[in-house]
């Protein structure tokens, strides 16, 4: 379990989703340090904390072995298995520092960098001098761009996902929502989980085309994720983006993108003279309006080996959620299939904005699965939220509110409440 802890640290956030390099910022302008000669360095980053009060039931207490779901409350839950957990967190997006040097080469070329730091979780040190540093480089890309598109290469925000984390960031770039984890430092997962699923920070190689008549296209080489029991990987994951961008009254907006992903997965045979391959996939399509202070956006997704979190979920490798185990006759490492749906509505008047959505993830269990009577398999997630912020110039407070409530196949469930307010400071 604490690999799934240094995991989700690492990739909380993994991912997120939209204050990138790669997706929308929020409105703000970059702190350019230096300009001239075709040269320009600039900074941007963000520092905040939050506090968040958790009340609701411990992880599920069963005879069962549980797959999926659970948020690691060992050492926080009471005598009853009841949850009441005070924290000082970092939010969904986290604190973090970025560096971009761009150099206009001609009219026709222009090659630039950026190098963004996170800090994996503001109350993760405890000690004076912190014992440890959970300081993690999220973002070290290039690029070469021009009228006939963009190539990226090094380590950036992936594709399939990113749709999802836009919306997700309607309700939660100033907010936390779902921690996580209860027990462990980490960035937070806002409401991944329950509908939008985390892009990730992958190394890869990736053409951006030019937006013609409001149409774009995104293709990538990605460096390939693995799971427990498929650890052959002969080819990168492949991703890809169509989107459609319209423009009107104004700032008015209209975005509708669909993605996907493919990544081909192997393993020794059980005589361990031969391989098993399979495929991993994932489609995604999603839609977002935005015009006169109203911004809504929705979309769903589903796929094989995806998990509910993120592409080719790797977690407990004990009981992995990307794929079965063996179990009534059946030889498991099949791969589950999953799905979801995600929706946020916000209203921004001069900087005081509401945002309120909601979401679910669901698993469907393959015949392993439901023959094994001894293990259950995570169900669904389910939450909605509100969450309400107010800008002042670079400084934005917010206060906010998520219910959560997971089920598992064999009748456990898990219902929770995240109540918070915090402040961010942002360039």
């Amino acid at each position: 379990m604490r690999s799934f802890v240094s995991y989700k640290s690492r990739s909380a956030a993994l991912l997120v989703l939209g204050a990138l390099s790669m997706a929308p910022r929020i409105a703000k302008a970059d702190l350019v340090l230096y300009d001239a000669d075709n040269w320009k360095f600039y900074t941007n980053g963000r520092v905040e904390a939050h506090y968040q009060l958790i009340d609701g039931d411990g992880d599920p207490i069963s005879h069962n072995r549980l797959v999926g779901g659970q948020i690691q409350n060992t050492g926080t839950q009471d005598q009853n298995n009841n949850l009441l957990d005070s924290r000082i967190r970092s939010g969904f997006v986290g604190s973090q520092i970025g560096f971009g040097v761009s150099n206009k080469i001609n009219d026709y070329l222009e090659a630039k960098a950026y190098l963004g730091v996170w800090l994996s979780g503001i109350d993760s040190n405890k000690g004076t001098p912190p014992a440890t540093k959970d300081v993690d480089a999220r973002e070290a890309w290039g690029s070469l761009g021009g009228p006939w598109g963009s190539f990226v290469f090094g380590r950036a925000f992936s594709i399939f996902g990113s749709a999802s984390g836009e919306v997700n960031n309607y309700a939660f770039e100033f907010a936390v929502g779902h921690p996580c984890l209860a027990d462990a430092s980490t960035i937070a997962c806002g409401s991944v989980g329950a509908g939008p699923i985390y892009a990730g920070y992958n190394a890869q190689l990736r053409y951006i085309s030019p937006r013609l008549a409001g149409f774009q296209a995104q293709v990538s080489l990605e460096d390939p994720s693995s799971l427990p029991d498929y650890h052959i990987t002969p080819l990168p994951r492949f991703e890809g983006e169509i989107s459609y961008e319209a423009h009107f009254l104004g700032d008015g907006k209209l975005v509708v993108k669909g993605q996907g992903l493919t990544q081909e997965l192997g393993k020794l045979n059980a005589n361990r003279d031969g391989t098993v391959s399979t495929t991993a996939w994932g489609a995604m399509g999603s839609a977002r309006l935005e015009v006169l202070g109203l911004r809504l956006g929705g979309g769903a997704w589903t796929g094989k080996g995806m998990g509910t979190n993120n592409a080719l979920q790797q977690d407990d490798q004990a009981k992995p959620l990307a794929h079965d185990l063996p179990g009534g006759g059946f030889p498991g490492d099949e791969l589950r299939s999953f799905r979801g749906f995600f929706g946020n509505a916000v209203y921004d008047y001069h900087g005081t904005a509401l945002a309120l959505g909601g979401g679910a993830a669901f698993v469907q269990e393959t015949a392993s699965d439901a023959a094994t009577v001894s293990t259950s398999l995570l169900r669904q997630n389910v939450e909605y939220h509100a969450v309400f912020t107010q800008r002042i110039h670079s400084v934005v407070l917010s206060a906010e509110f998520m219910h959560w409530k997971s089920q598992w196949y064999l009748g456990e469930s898990q219902t929770l409440n995240f109540v918070g307010a915090g402040s961010t400071f942002v360039w």
